[in-house]
């Protein structure tokens, strides 16, 4: 029976669940020929084009199914999160706050965090903050809640506060060396150069972290240890030669000690790999034309 449609729904639903996308889509298309307003298949297939990031046929089936059902929730979530992984946080949270709205007395946590997630990204922490205190009345332990949260106190520069939430993830979870890198960034950016290495030596002691090792060179900088900055900084260059920030800083170390030729080589040495940097350029620019270095 090539087109029993029970067949073709559980094989499909088969290949999915072994993430073997395409050809869940391709067995889901013969259902469609037979049944094409089946909702359910049709979010599935939107779910799966989702998946290979073929973001125009996705979108097309969601907006199907909105079509036939105004609220349906599986759409209405699978469209904010087409948009969220193609980074269009205003589409994804505008599809996300319907559903909130549908469901005020019914929430899913996921979408509290989800909406807090988009203002993020769009740097409306104010509003995020919102979202993520709903989701911690529901699970005071959710991580997402957390940690967002403390993103957002961070965005605001509002570090003692992001330090607060940073430290309730660490009960929960107290080799999160990520989390213990975030505190030393924190502690930092407050001026306590004390509690930022100690957290990063944590973190470091865990495994090697480029952030915890960053913040150890930042810590040196801060306290005019510029050589042995340099010296941190080079180091981790080895190890990551993409990273442009690394340079900046490098840059700014051979600046402070008035070495001014040596803070363009570093810089050159970065345009030599070919791969393109404002915030290099326009530092490259100042320093061989002898333009004031900050404004």
């Amino acid at each position: 029976h090539p087109g029993n449609n029970y067949a073709l729904f559980g094989l499909a639903d088969c290949y999915k669940a072994l993430n073997q996308y395409h050809k869940a889509i391709s067995i889901w298309e013969q259902y469609l020929v037979h049944d094409d307003r089946n909702i359910t298949v049709l979010t599935r297939v939107a779910d799966a084009y989702r998946k290979i990031h073929d973001f125009k046929k996705s979108k097309e089936l969601y907006l199907k199914v909105l079509d036939m059902e105004q609220d349906n929730a599986y759409a209405l979530i699978g469209l904010g999160h087409l948009h969220y992984d193609f980074k269009e946080y205003k589409d994804a949270l505008y599809y996300w706050t319907r559903m909130f709205n549908l469901n005020k007395e019914n929430l899913d946590i996921r979408i509290l965090t989800s909406i807090g997630n988009c203002h993020r990204k769009l740097k409306t922490f104010d509003q995020g903050i919102y979202f993520f205190e709903k989701a911690l009345e529901m699970d005071p332990e959710n991580f997402y809640a957390l940690f967002g949260l403390a993103d957002c106190y961070r965005g605001m520069n509002q570090q003692y506060r992001s330090i607060e939430y940073w430290n309730k993830i660490l009960d929960i979870d107290p080799q999160n060396k990520v989390i213990l890198t975030r505190i030393g960034d924190a502690l930092r950016n407050t001026g306590d150069y004390a509690g930022a290495t100690e957290y990063y030596n944590k973190a470091l002691n865990i495994d090697f972290d480029i952030y915890a090792a960053l913040g150890l060179a930042l810590i040196c900088k801060g306290e005019g240890k510029y050589e042995e900055a340099i010296d941190r900084l080079s180091n981790l260059i080895k190890n990551d030669q993409k990273n442009y920030r690394l340079y900046i800083d490098l840059a700014d170390c051979y600046i402070k000690l008035n070495k001014p030729q040596k803070a363009i080589e570093a810089l050159e040495s970065f345009q030599k790999l070919g791969i393109r940097s404002t915030a290099i350029n326009e530092l490259l620019d100042k320093l061989r034309n002898n333009k004031p270095l900050y404004n």
